[in-house]
């Protein structure tokens, strides 16, 4: 393996030009700077990156944590903080926290283990008091997306389900929709009941309540929505619309009415939220709720790096809006006519 003294022969310059030139730290000739990229090049030089980071008490990574790295929702996020990252010249760890309190304590004790620079967390729980303490005391810079579940956090980027869910919910009620089911995420998630709001705020709106529609919780997968529309099918005939908590409960909601022969939206309406890759490539394409994780990813990690470089957060409370994805899954009730239906006041963004 190559050295920085096999580098600065190569090269035909000093080590201290070549260690100046890796830790873009001081001036270097731009001869040199082209005879040392040309040395590293030819020799496959590698910088020993945790010498540095002891030499600069900085290990140049951040460290993450989500629900479940291995979901597509949550990669989108990851993708957002590497992309962010990696321009600023930092390295990403991640781990899941499986939305359990002690498995996120694990993964966030695990990361400050890791020397990680700063951290940046998606959390579903208050974290436990023995590692508020250990976060604290190792002065580890915090950003959180989400909740507030980590108090020493110094910024927190949001996104707004609330104003989602009452879009999403709106549009079936303007459409002339009332025999809807909502197929709810789990109940141990914080989306969850931001969404629940938000569809309580839409009904309001048009004198009705969580009572006059059909609620189910499950879990956010393909196989909850298959099952649980299966059964609507059955116990439920008179349903007109189906809002999903997420497209992957859209997507097997989906499965079940074809699998019924049922037509979307000619006789059933279906509603998703998140806007995942597979929504546009549904038949029909589906109708959705846009969740800008990925940007949400961007931002967080963008404030945790000015926090690293000492910068004041300007906006410790950052929230990312929503946004209704039109398609062609949502359509008006067949035996209503457009100039019968009631119409609420418009919103107002929030």
């Amino acid at each position: 393996m190559a050295t920085i003294t096999d580098v600065s022969k190569k090269a035909g310059v000093s080590r201290s030009t070549v260690s100046r030139l890796i830790a873009g730290n001081g001036y270097v000739s731009d001869e040199a700077r082209k005879a040392v990229e040309a040395a590293i090049q030819e020799l496959g030089y590698r910088p020993n990156t945790m010498a540095r980071g002891l030499r600069s008490n900085r290990s140049d990574i951040i460290g993450g944590v989500v629900v479940n790295v291995s979901s597509p929702f949550y990669a989108q996020m990851i993708g957002g903080m590497q992309e962010t990252a990696r321009s600023a010249g930092k390295s990403i760890i991640v781990a899941s926290g499986y939305a359990d309190r002690d498995e996120e304590a694990h993964a966030i004790i695990e990361l400050l283990d890791r020397a990680c620079d700063g951290l940046i967390l998606y959390l579903e729980n208050a974290l436990r008091d023995d590692v508020l303490e250990i976060v604290a005391r190792s002065k580890t810079p915090v950003v959180t997306v989400g909740g507030n579940e980590c108090p020493p956090a110094r910024a927190r980027v949001t996104i707004d389900n609330a104003t989602g869910a009452e879009a999403g919910m709106r549009l079936l009620l303007e459409a002339g929709h009332r025999h809807i089911a909502y197929l709810s995420g789990g109940t141990i998630y914080r989306d969850t009941y931001e969404r629940l709001s938000g569809i309580d705020a839409a009904l309001a709106g048009f004198g009705l309540s969580r009572d006059d529609i059909y609620v189910e919780h499950g879990s956010f997968s393909e196989t909850f929505g298959q099952q649980a529309t299966a059964r609507l099918l059955i116990e439920r005939p008179q349903t007109t619309a189906i809002f999903a908590g997420d497209d992957d409960v859209a997507a097997g909601a989906l499965l079940a009415l074809k699998g019924a022969g049922k037509r979307v939206p000619e006789e059933i309406s279906l509603l998703g939220f998140d806007d995942n890759f597979h929504a546009r490539h549904l038949t029909p394409g589906l109708t959705t709720v846009r969740q800008p994780v990925d940007e949400a990813g961007r931002v967080a990690t963008r404030l945790l790096l000015s926090i690293l470089d000492g910068e004041p957060v300007a906006t410790p409370i950052i929230t990312i809006p929503t946004e209704l994805i039109m398609r062609q899954s949502v359509g008006p009730v067949r035996s209503l006519s457009p100039t019968s239906r009631t119409v609420a006041p418009a919103l107002t963004a929030s």
